[in-house]
């Protein structure tokens, strides 16, 4: 009995062996050696292990995206809800699995710090829980694990344990949502503008969902039955020229049509959080400026429009054009900081605008930036705004 199944082409198998010791190190056990006991039949023990197991890593690679063996497990992994994907190649998953976002460890090294894997030991441990304690035994890999915790066998378990939480949803509307965890980061910038000192820390108590793309325009007119946007011909580009009460009112409808969900815009400190996905820099992927194209549509690469949403790079966290395509609406008035750290801040009680966040296809490189703060009147629409939604972990 393993925490993880990996599963990986045998192409790969000394590409992998890094990751099973990273993960092994993190406390989990990891069954991953396939050589099979004689007398043994090969699928009969694949299908035992990942019964056995409390989650599905599958590693997506040039070879594997073409392995019958691969793609059937993934499949008992997704069917389970127990599936998490990485990428060691630039290679397009299988059909069927190219919803679920997978971490990006195509620079992954195992010695050095990386953001998407610590995200995914994030995920994993919010799915499964955290490490048992156990006495460690060697295998050919490094060092292992000997399990203690059984995972239900396939079909006994519908959600997840108590005390966990899934780290993606997707709810009526086909809106993909990630989990956010919990925690702690400096709010501001000490090299931006005046409305973005002083510098100061500020903690997210609670893990929340967030859109992973801003409100598309599908989802727009499913619940409210028309399309404002001026900029139109596909679906899936974001909704805009949308005010802050049109959100608001979108809200309000969406929770009459999901019963027991509750909706709300992030505030301004959980956006800044979110964008930033762990980072300190200028945006969420660094401090150079000429990289801004690979992750968000602003004036040098726009052509002066909108685009479908998730065409460029994601965050660490699996997000989508948080820097640029469109400002997003957030929950608070726009006030300033103070200088104290602070837990969940939700802004000033009062004001005349409302915080817009993440730039623009229209502005430039400096709107985009992860600390920049706009405003503007609650009812107040234009051509670049829109904004995504927060769904409460229930």
């Amino acid at each position: 009995m393993s925490d993880i199944f990996l599963s990986y082409a045998s192409e790969d198998r000394q590409r992998i062996i890094p990751l099973v010791r990273a993960l092994q190190r993190h406390g989990w056990s990891v069954w991953w050696d396939r050589t099979i006991p004689p007398g043994r039949i090969f699928a009969q023990v694949i299908e035992e292990a990942i019964n056995a197991a409390q989650c599905v890593l599958v590693v997506w690679s040039e070879a594997s995206v073409v392995s019958a063996w691969v793609l059937e497990e993934a499949q008992e992994g997704r069917e389970r809800s127990f599936l998490f994907p990485v990428l060691f190649d630039e290679v397009r998953p299988p059909f069927g699995f190219r919803h679920i976002q997978a971490a990006r460890l195509l620079d992954w090294q195992e010695t050095a710090s990386h953001a998407e894997f610590d995200t995914l030991v994030q995920a994993i441990q919010a799915r499964i829980g955290p490490p048992a304690q156990r006495e460690p035994v060697a295998t050919d890999a490094g060092t292992a694990s000997i399990p203690q915790r059984q995972a239900p066998a396939r079909g006994q378990e519908s959600s997840p344990p108590a005390g966990t939480v899934e780290t993606r949803m997707v709810n009526s509307l086909d809106m993909p949502f990630v989990l956010i965890p919990a925690g702690e980061f400096l709010m501001g910038s000490a090299d931006g503008d005046d409305d973005e000192h002083p510098v100061h820390t500020v903690r997210i108590s609670q893990p929340f969902y967030l859109g992973q793309y801003a409100v598309t325009q599908t989802q727009w007119q499913a619940v409210m039955g028309s399309n404002p946007s001026q900029f139109t011909g596909d679906l899936n580009r974001p909704v805009e020229s949308v005010s802050w009460e049109d959100a608001q009112e979108f809200i309000r409808r969406l929770h009459a049509r999901e019963d027991g969900a509750t909706y709300r815009l992030p505030t301004e400190a959980e956006w800044e959080y979110a964008a930033r996905a762990g980072s300190t820099t200028a945006y969420s992927f660094g401090d150079d400026p000429r990289q801004l194209s690979e992750y968000a549509w602003y004036s040098e690469n726009s052509g002066g429009q909108t685009h479908p949403v998730g065409q460029l790079k994601p965050s660490a966290w699996g997000l989508y054009d948080m820097h640029g395509n469109v400002w997003e609406w957030v929950q608070d008035w726009y006030g300033p900081y103070t200088a104290a750290a602070v837990v969940d801040p939700a802004g000033p009680p009062s004001g005349s605008g409302r915080v817009i966040r993440g730039g623009s296809w229209r502005g430039g490189a400096g709107g985009c930036r992860s600390a920049y703060r706009g405003h503007a009147a609650p009812g107040f629409r234009f051509g670049f705004l829109g904004f995504r939604l927060l769904r409460l972990v229930s």
